[in-house]
């Protein structure tokens, strides 16, 4: 069993993700994976292709708190979502990022090696740290943004989240009722 993104949420994502003006260009959590964002920022950020980076939170370190209206706000305005810290499980940003309109660039440690946990398209999983290929990716996103359709089986997936969940449940509990009866 996993946790969902409650269907409110799906439908107002999807909803207002093809309208949302996308102002910030990559969007990432500083409290996770830093030093590879650190770097990625240091290559992507200079000469005739800089990309802007923006950390989710606010000021200067981007460690303010927000709520998570807020960090929704934020997702909707941005083009990328990127991941490199650890997955200790189905971590809830990368789907709301997806649902958001954004594409999601993550690593592929803990949880989001697998296919079961974080479907995204194999390309946009990093499995070994090369920040060259990173900002190729990342610039490859900002200048084709019709390729963010790559994600919409992974939207489609996250929506049917709380339908599997029910499921689960359903047979959770069937199994319990089965063991009582014996």
């Amino acid at each position: 069993m996993t946790e969902y993104i409650p269907d409110r949420n799906v439908d107002a994502a999807a909803a207002q993700a093809a309208s949302a003006s996308r102002d910030l260009q990559v969007l990432y959590n500083p409290l996770k994976g830093i030093h590879y964002t650190d770097e990625i920022k240091r290559r992507s950020g200079r000469g005739k292709d800089a990309i802007q980076f923006t950390p989710i939170g606010g000021g200067m370190d981007g460690r303010s708190r927000i709520s998570p209206e807020e960090v929704i706000q934020m997702l909707r305005r941005a083009r990328i979502y990127i991941d490199f810290g650890p997955h200790p499980g189905m971590d809830r940003l990368p789907r709301e990022a997806a649902l958001a309109g954004c594409f999601v660039i993550t690593n592929a440690e803990g949880a989001a090696q697998y296919e079961e946990d974080v479907p995204i398209p194999e390309e946009y999983k990093i499995r070994k740290f090369d920040v060259d290929r990173i900002h190729r990716l990342l610039r490859s996103c900002l200048d084709d943004e019709s390729k963010v359709e790559d994600f919409d089986p992974y939207r489609e997936w996250i929506g049917g989240q709380a339908k599997r969940m029910d499921g689960c449940v359903r047979d959770f509990i069937n199994e319990i009722d089965l063991n009582r009866r014996k």
